[in-house]
């Protein structure tokens, strides 16, 4: 009977020859890996840099205290902020107790941004979360009694995405500040706010957020701290909506001590160098 061998080259003798031979063979294992090698470096994404190699890169940091209002989290000059606000908000009624962003939602900052909510890249918003909470520890959060909450989307739109943004950004804050983090509040699908004009985007949320359950989660809310955290702010009035479910009303349960708000960037306001088209996401 004659067996079948397959192919080689070099012709060797067995046992002999150090040199692993090529086997010529269909299908063969060592075939399909070198198949696969060629697709992977020709098609496949190459891995990522990690955001810290990113900043580097572009010579990008997080804003400096001072560089923001503490209640509105807008672009604020030397000087023209006091105990009472920036000249934008001063006066106003803001649900939340301290306002942290990492700086303006333009350039590389923007660029992160979209890349989370647009092309599903969870492990960026993550590190870019973990720089937002140490932006709050270098605000003066407390360093004990926190909750952390991600400002939710919409199921329909969370599944249109693949990705729920808010959450993954929530969870790096959360690493880095070694607190829990609380999915406290829905929201009911409405139209997106980037697609309304600055005057119908406060009614266009009203009511839109809801505290989910009565759990334990908000019996252990009680006293503490909730920093509910987004991506990018713009007119506010989706923040102002989510703050105002989450510290809840009187006779609606238990409520925090202080609710403070943690989001990646804040567009820069109208008349900016920066403003122009930069306006593309809301909270």
């Amino acid at each position: 009977m004659v067996r079948d061998e397959p192919f080689t080259w070099p012709p060797r003798e067995p046992h002999t020859d150090p040199v692993s031979p090529v086997i010529l063979e269909p299908n063969a294992p060592t075939r399909r890996a070198s198949l696969w090698h060629e697709f992977s470096e020709l098609w496949l994404a190459p891995e990522a840099p990690r955001l810290a190699q990113r900043m580097s890169d572009a010579g990008w940091a997080p804003d400096e205290a001072g560089a923001w209002c503490d209640r509105c989290a807008g672009t604020v000059g030397p000087s023209e902020e006091n105990e009472f606000g920036c000249a934008v908000c001063r006066g106003a009624r803001l649900p939340w107790a301290r306002a942290v962003r990492l700086g303006e939602h333009s350039g590389p900052l923007r660029e992160w941004v979209h890349e989370v909510k647009f092309t599903r890249f969870r492990a960026l918003g993550v590190e870019l979360g973990r720089e937002l909470g140490k932006q709050l520890r270098r605000a003066g959060l407390p360093g004990e009694g926190v909750v952390v909450c991600p400002a939710p989307t919409s199921w329909r739109r969370r599944v249109a995405r693949g990705i729920d943004h808010s959450g993954a950004i929530a969870q790096g804050v959360a690493r880095e500040l070694g607190a829990p983090v609380e999915r406290l509040l829905k929201r009911a699908h409405r139209a997106s706010q980037t697609e309304l004009p600055a005057s119908e985007r406060r009614r266009n949320v009203s009511g839109a957020f809801r505290r989910r359950g009565r759990g334990h989660a908000w019996e252990g809310l009680s006293g503490r701290t909730l920093v509910l955290v987004d991506d990018v702010m713009t007119t506010g009035s989706t923040a102002r909506a989510a703050v105002r479910a989450a510290a809840g009303r009187r006779g609606e349960g238990p409520r925090p001590a202080a609710v403070w708000l943690a989001v990646l960037a804040v567009a820069p306001r109208p008349g900016s160098e920066e403003s122009t088209g930069s306006q593309t996401a809301g909270i």
